[in-house]
């Protein structure tokens, strides 16, 4: 495969140049689930449209204030002056320098949290938890699940393997938009499952009951003779 990349614009999931950047990321993190790979994949949809070197609004700041990349690194100037990215600066041409692979980059970017923009606590606190009550929570559920109880790590969230809840927590963690429009994510993100796996994303199982506590000691025979009575 290889990366593909333009000035601006977006590419579509099902485009030649999509698709091979779709399998060009999920390629990137190799320890995370199918899950986690298509969750992270299907909220940059709606960033930078699977394109590594779209800026926000197809618009070059003069101040770097807007997005950049496939994530939409906000600001865009954090990732595009590292000394090792090769993101391209124009919106009209390419750039000298500019490498359509810079993508993988991006990618590592967020898996070592290396521009620290990961929010552990999976909320932001912008969304009003009344306003966005059902998602909230939703919110403690995957919490309880899949991270530890009141926050979850970018290493817990690749082992997440309801494409769902990989999806919320993407959109919470690391993208923040000022709405979180989580549906139309959740719906992208289940695609790309069938993208990379070729199958429909599998309904969790609901978690297990806690396991009863061993009764100790012995039952009074009174209590036997109750209990055989109820149950005829």
């Amino acid at each position: 495969m290889t990366w593909y990349a333009k000035p601006k614009g977006s590419y579509g999931m099902y485009s030649t140049e999509g698709n091979a950047n779709i399998f060009e990321m999920a390629s990137c993190w190799p320890a995370w689930t199918d899950a986690a790979k298509s969750a992270a994949i299907g909220n940059s949809i709606h960033e930078g449209g699977l394109n590594p070197w779209r800026w926000q609004y197809d618009r070059q700041s003069s101040v770097d204030s807007g997005g950049y990349g496939l994530f939409q690194f906000t600001p865009g100037s954090a990732y595009t002056n590292l000394s090792f990215a090769t993101p391209n600066m124009s919106v009209s041409e390419v750039t000298a320098g500019a490498d359509p692979s810079d993508g993988a980059t991006q990618c590592d970017m967020v898996a070592s949290n290396y521009l620290g923009k990961w929010v552990a606590s999976c909320w932001r606190t912008y969304w009003d938890a009344s306003t966005y009550a059902s998602l909230y929570a939703y919110r403690s559920q995957v919490l309880n699940t899949w991270g530890s109880g009141n926050s979850i790590s970018i290493a817990q969230f690749g082992q997440i393997t309801d494409v769902d809840a990989a999806t919320f927590v993407f959109l919470a963690c690391f993208e923040g938009p000022a709405v979180p429009n989580y549906g139309v994510r959740a719906t992208s993100a289940a695609k790309i499952y069938e993208i990379l796996t070729g199958t429909t994303p599998p309904t969790p199982d609901p978690p297990d009951p806690p396991t009863p506590p061993t009764p100790t000691g012995t039952v009074p025979l009174w209590l036997l003779f109750k209990i055989r009575k109820n149950l005829t």
